[in-house]
């Protein structure tokens, strides 16, 4: 074989092997285009009102901002599902003194389903020249001017306190829990205060001299027992003991 044939088969053999490099190199990019393209479009359809949210169905919402909350960080028809992220949503939702606890699901495509739990308010608590309402385990719910009609109060001496926070006075804690726990077994809202180191309340019109603050719930269970029994009016319930309870029924007047 003469020198330019062999020349020659080595250009041909070049060219092909350029070729193969060639066409490797134009699948990886139509691959890498074509990657490119699929992301694009399932960005763009996640961003798009196939994938919107169409409706927010919100649970449990009485006295809370949770609806203001939602539209304020944008869970509303018409944003992106993807843009919903239930953590956020939840702890967001949890800023409110109001709400207990919550529950957040985002379901695709396009439902977002809210359950809240609220306190209940079961005292007022006067602070100062205010009243905050609180809920049974303490949390503060809202500042008010005045004491709400139709709630146990509590009228012991106390720091400012603000929505949100809880409160601390084992006193205070203590006559709240207690009025949550004679509950609506009366007809009068209760009253609780201090005497010195000890807590009273005025119960459906009955004066109670509670005690130390602690055992409250088994003292409240024995005030209302004893209301259910029946006593005379102006009788004194004495629960300081709550496993033996007494009552002082007052004497009647002697006509002299």
């Amino acid at each position: 074989m003469t020198a330019p044939q062999i020349n020659q088969r080595i250009e041909e053999r070049r060219r092909g092997v350029s070729e193969d490099n060639a066409r490797r190199r134009l699948r990886r990019l139509l691959l890498v285009a074509t990657l490119v393209g699929v992301v694009a479009l399932v960005a763009w359809l996640l961003q798009s009102p196939v994938f919107a949210v169409r409706d927010v169905v919100v649970r449990g919402v009485e006295n809370s901002s949770a609806l203001e909350r939602l539209e304020a960080i944008d869970v509303v028809t018409g944003v992106a599902t993807l843009s919903v992220k239930a953590d956020a949503v939840q702890a967001e939702l949890e800023l409110d003194p109001w709400i207990k606890d919550s529950r957040v699901v985002v379901q695709w495509p396009g439902h977002v389903e809210i359950d809240v739990v609220e306190y209940v308010p079961v005292a007022a608590v006067q602070t100062g020249t205010t009243w905050v309402l609180v809920g049974e385990e303490g949390s503060v719910l809202e500042s008010l001017p005045t004491s709400p009609p139709g709630l146990g109060t509590v009228t012991i001496a106390t720091e400012r306190i603000l929505p949100g926070q809880k409160i601390s006075d084992v006193e205070v804690v203590a006559a709240v829990l207690f009025i949550a726990r004679v509950g609506d077994s009366v007809s009068v809202p209760t009253t609780v205060w201090n005497e010195g180191n000890e807590l009273v309340a005025t119960v459906n019109g009955y004066r109670v001299r509670i005690g130390p603050a602690v055992d409250v719930e088994a003292k409240a269970a024995a005030v209302v027992a004893i209301l259910a029994d029946g006593i005379p009016l102006g009788s004194v319930i004495d629960v300081v003991s709550p496993t033996r309870p007494a009552v002082a029924i007052p004497q009647p007047e002697v006509e002299e």
